[in-house]
C-alpha cells in the first residue's frame, strides 16, 4: 500500500510538472528542429544506459530549457540562431548566425540560459516537499550545478559572455580557476572549455594590435581607391574612353606604383620572419603591412597594365570600397564593443552575483537531499 501510494504520487507529481510547463513546452517546441530532436534522443539513449532513463530525462530537459533560454533572448534581440543541437556527455548548445552588436548584447542573450535553467528546477522544490521523492530532490541539484557551472567567468560559457560587461580580465582569473578543476578532474569538456576559454582571451587581449593593423590597412585601401578616381569620374559604365590622355595617365600611375612595389618588396624581404607578440609589436605590425601593401600594389599594377583588367573599371573599384566598408566597420566594433557605462557595469555585476547566490542556494538544498537519501541513479 505504502509502495502504491509512493508510485502514485510521483505519477501525480510529473503530470503536475508537466502540466506547470505546458505553455513553455508548445512554446518552445516550435523552435525545435529535426538535428535537435535526433540529438536529443541519442544523447537520452546514452545517459539512460548509464544512469538509467529518470536521470536522462531530467538531464535533457534542464538542457533543453537552458538552451531555449539563450535562443529567446537571441531572438529578442534580433539575432537568429541555429536550432539547438546535443552532445552526449558535452551538453548542449545553438549557434548565433551572427554576433551580438555589442558586449550588453552579448551579455544579455548568456544571461538567458542560466536564467530559464533556474526556472526549468523551480517547480521540483515543492514536489520535492510534497513527495519527498529523491528524484526531485536530484533535478533540483543537477539543475542548479549545471547552471553554476556555465556561470564560470570564462570564454565560451555563460559567465565569461557576461563578464563581457564588466572586464574581459576577468577571463583570465576564470582560466586560473579552472586550473586545479581540471587536476582534480582532468575531463575532456575542461580541457576544451579551458584551451576555447585561452584562445579567446588571447584573441582580446591583441584586439588592440588587430585594430592598429586595420586602420593601417584602411590607409592603404584608401590609397588604391584614390588611383581609381579619375576613372570613376571619366568613364561610362557601357562607353569606356581610350583616349590618349586616359592611357598616358594608366602609364604613368603603372610605373609609379611598380616603383613603390619593388621598394615595399625590398623592406618587407628585409625584415625577419618572426616577431614576439607585444614585446615586437610595431615591428609585426610594419611587416603586416608592407605583406598588404605589396599585395595591393601588385594588384594595382595588373590591372593598370591590362586593358581587359581596366575595362572591369567599377567592378574593381567595388570591390575595394567593400573592403574599405568590411574594415570600418571591423574598427569601428573593435572600439566600441565593450564600452560600457557605470551604471550597466554595476547593474551587470549584481545580476551576475545575485544568480550565482540563488543557484547556490539551491545547489546546498539538492545536495542536502542526496546526502540523506544517497545518490540518485535509476
Amino acid at each position: 500500500m505504502t509502495v502504491l501510494k509512493k508510485n502514485t504520487a510521483g505519477i501525480i507529481a510529473l503530470l503536475l510538472l508537466l502540466a506547470s510547463k505546458l505553455k513553455w513546452v508548445l512554446v518552445l517546441f516550435k523552435f525545435a528542429k529535426l538535428s535537435t530532436l535526433v540529438s536529443m534522443l541519442i544523447s537520452f539513449g546514452a545517459y539512460a544506459m548509464l544512469y538509467g532513463w529518470k536521470f536522462g530525462i531530467a538531464l535533457i530537459y534542464l538542457l533543453f530549457v537552458h538552451e531555449m533560454g539563450h535562443l529567446v533572448a537571441a531572438r529578442r534581440k534580433g539575432i537568429a540562431t541555429s536550432p539547438a543541437v546535443f552532445i552526449p556527455f558535452m551538453g548542449a548548445v545553438i549557434g548565433m548566425k551572427e554576433l551580438p552588436k555589442n558586449a550588453k548584447d552579448e551579455a544579455y542573450i548568456a544571461y538567458g540560459g542560466p536564467l530559464f535553467g533556474l526556472l526549468s528546477f523551480l517547480p521540483a522544490v515543492p514536489l520535492y516537499l510534497w513527495t519527498h521523492d529523491p528524484f526531485w530532490g536530484m533535478v533540483v541539484g543537477l539543475g542548479a550545478l549545471l547552471n553554476l557551472f556555465n556561470l564560470l567567468p570564462v570564454s565560451p560559457l555563460d559567465g565569461g559572455r557576461i563578464v563581457t560587461v564588466l572586464s574581459t580580465k576577468i577571463w583570465f582569473v576564470g582560466l586560473l580557476a579552472l586550473i586545479p578543476l581540471m587536476i582534480i578532474d582532468p575531463s575532456a569538456i575542461l580541457v576544451l572549455i579551458f584551451i576555447i576559454g585561452l584562445i579567446t582571451w588571447w584573441q582580446r587581449v591583441r584586439e588592440n594590435y588587430e585594430l592598429s593593423v586595420t586602420e593601417g590597412e584602411l590607409s592603404i585601401l584608401e590609397e588604391a581607391r584614390s588611383v581609381y578616381g579619375p576613372m570613376e569620374e571619366n568613364k561610362s559604365i557601357y562607353e569606356p574612353i581610350r583616349s590618349a590622355e586616359w592611357n598616358e595617365y594608366k602609364e604613368r600611375m603603372a610605373t609609379a606604383y611598380r616603383l613603390k612595389g619593388k621598394q615595399v618588396l625590398l623592406k618587407f624581404e628585409e625584415m625577419k620572419s618572426f616577431y614576439f607578440p607585444f614585446i615586437q609589436d610595431e615591428r609585426k605590425k610594419e611587416k603586416a603591412l608592407l605583406q598588404f601593401q605589396k599585395e595591393q600594389y601588385q594588384r594595382l599594377v595588373h590591372v593598370l597594365e591590362n586593358e581587359d583588367e581596366w575595362d572591369k573599371d567599377y567592378r574593381e573599384l567595388s570591390h575595394i570600397q567593400k573592403e574599405i566598408e568590411e574594415r570600418e566597420k571591423k574598427v569601428e566594433k573593435l572600439k566600441t564593443y565593450y564600452l560600457t557605462t557605470t551604471k550597466e557595469k554595476w547593474l551587470g555585476l549584481a545580476a551576475y552575483l545575485l544568480l550565482l547566490i540563488v543557484l547556490g542556494g539551491f545547489y546546498l538544498f539538492g545536495t542536502d537531499i542526496m546526502r540523506e537519501t544517497g545518490p540518485f541513479i535509476s
